[in-house]
């Protein structure tokens, strides 16, 4: 029994430390490219933390916040290792660039693969909202460039696949949140509570 105990301990010791190298590493991205634009008003930096507040703010499940923080990571890691296909707007297939880093770096399923959709999520609201003019999805500039790179609004028939995704509502969620997240004027942008987040969903096996 103490020989297991020993293991567990040294177990949680070990994500720990993982956890703490993963925060700094997504830590100095921001450090790196949070500056950025990637053709928006705001940088990226107010962007994710704007985002992560809208999630927070409509009460989402905290991998939802963390998704929504962390939703464009695959734009700094495209920027940093300038991968073709990165260009002014940031990389067309940021989505699972993004999704697949957090993947390996054992996020929660429920943090990468709403990152994944998020993208399809875009053309299916866009689809939507240009069917029912009740759904109301207001893009930017640069969501209206990427979007026609992206595969453009979605038919009817991909529509209805893609509400058969087992992550279809959260991915819906997370872009509403990142169409939000585009505030105009200046809001209060330290990561630290938000790396403190992180760093404890890490620490914890789903």
């Amino acid at each position: 029994m103490t020989i297991n105990t020993n293991k567990a301990i040294q177990a949680t010791k070990v994500d720990q430390v993982k956890a703490s190298d993963t925060c700094a590493v997504i830590e100095q991205m921001f450090s790196d490219y949070g500056g950025q634009h990637y053709g928006e008003q705001c940088d990226q930096l107010i962007h994710a933390i704007s985002c992560a507040h809208h999630a927070k703010q409509d009460n989402a499940p905290t991998l939802l916040i963390v998704a929504a923080l962390l939703h464009d990571i695959g734009h700094f890691i495209a920027d940093q290792q300038q991968l073709e296909g990165f260009d002014q707007w940031g990389h067309v297939n940021h989505a699972e660039i993004g999704a697949n880093w957090l993947a390996q770096r054992e996020f929660p399923a429920s943090v990468y693969q709403p990152i994944r959709y998020h993208v399809e999520a875009k053309r299916y609201l866009a689809a939507k909202s240009n069917e029912q003019k009740r759904i109301a999805v207001s893009l930017s500039y640069a969501s209206e460039q990427t979007l026609q790179q992206q595969g453009g609004r979605m038919s009817e028939q991909q529509q209805k696949l893609f509400e058969l995704n087992p992550f279809f509502h959260q991915a819906v969620a997370l872009r509403q949140y990142d169409d939000l997240g585009k505030p105009n004027e200046p809001i209060t942008v330290s990561l630290t509570p938000w790396l403190l987040m992180i760093k404890q969903i890490l620490a914890i096996k789903y």
